[in-house]
């Protein structure tokens, strides 16, 4: 039976719903999989979903339970597939909020009780260009009126962050995590300079290459798949279940997970 299928068995099955045969704390994280799993499908999950999954998760708690970082990490794959779905189609910004802007920024002004919250997608210099007359005195205002506090991480720092003060995850785990991000990072950072002829979007350039600088760049596509997302989910199925007590991806830093 697929994972997908095992999940969704155990959320409607009458042995579900038996609380002598799993608590309130399982069958909450049990449903959370069974959506994530649903993620996976869409073509096009975001942000927005992928921070409500987040968000359900830490309403379940229990840090202290592998079933909960295993499920963490279940949704940071799904973060990863999204910045490199972004990357390999050259949406910069998509990739920029997942993995460099932050999601929330306080602007904590001299002589006010209250901070300002950053407009996330607009410049300091535009969001307060009515302090001064001109661009260099806003400047000048911000650096001498303003202190700036990251409230809330990008999701991929953040969550990269959270899977490797825990110690929960393996370090080839956490390595290969942190190879992804670099290699969307790095795809980013070649379709923001410019590297393509103006007016042709990453694709269209690809079109007309020459066939060694075509295979060049299609070597720097991510084109990552949901291949350790579903080995993560069989990881949780078989800790739910008993079956598996030491999973594979769990364990000290210095353990390798079943990454193939």
């Amino acid at each position: 039976m697929h994972v997908a299928e095992n999940f969704h068995s155990w959320v409607t099955g009458d042995s579900f719903l038996n609380e002598n045969v799993f608590t309130h704390y399982t069958k909450r994280l049990v449903s959370l999989n069974a959506r994530l799993e649903k993620d996976a499908r869409l073509s096009r999950f975001n942000e927005a979903l992928l921070e409500k999954r987040l968000n359900e998760l830490e309403e379940i708690g229990c840090m202290w339970d592998s079933g909960y970082w295993l499920s963490l990490a279940r949704i940071n794959e799904l973060a990863l597939l999204c910045a490199g779905n972004y990357a390999d189609h050259g949406e910069v910004q998509g990739v920029g909020d997942l993995l460099f802007n932050p999601r929330r920024i306080l602007v904590h002004i001299r002589g006010m009780p209250i901070p300002v919250v950053k407009e996330r997608h607009m410049a300091l210099t535009e969001q307060f260009a009515d302090v001064a007359a001109s661009r260099g005195g806003v400047v000048a205002w911000l650096r001498n009126e303003t202190v700036l506090e990251i409230e809330r991480q990008p999701l991929l720092p953040h969550l990269y962050d959270r899977l490797r003060e825990s110690r929960a995850l393996s370090r080839d785990y956490l390595d290969s995590v942190n190879d992804r991000t670099t290699k969307i990072a790095d795809l980013t950072a070649m379709v923001a300079s410019g590297h393509f002829a103006k007016g042709l979007d990453m694709h269209q350039w690809l079109q007309y290459a020459a066939g060694p600088d075509r295979k060049f760049i299609e070597s720097k596509l991510c084109r990552f798949d949901a291949k350790i997302f579903f080995a993560l989910g069989k990881d949780v199925e078989q800790l739910l279940q008993l079956k598996n007590l030491e999973p594979g991806f769990l364990g000290r830093m210095d353990k390798a997970p079943a990454i193939h």
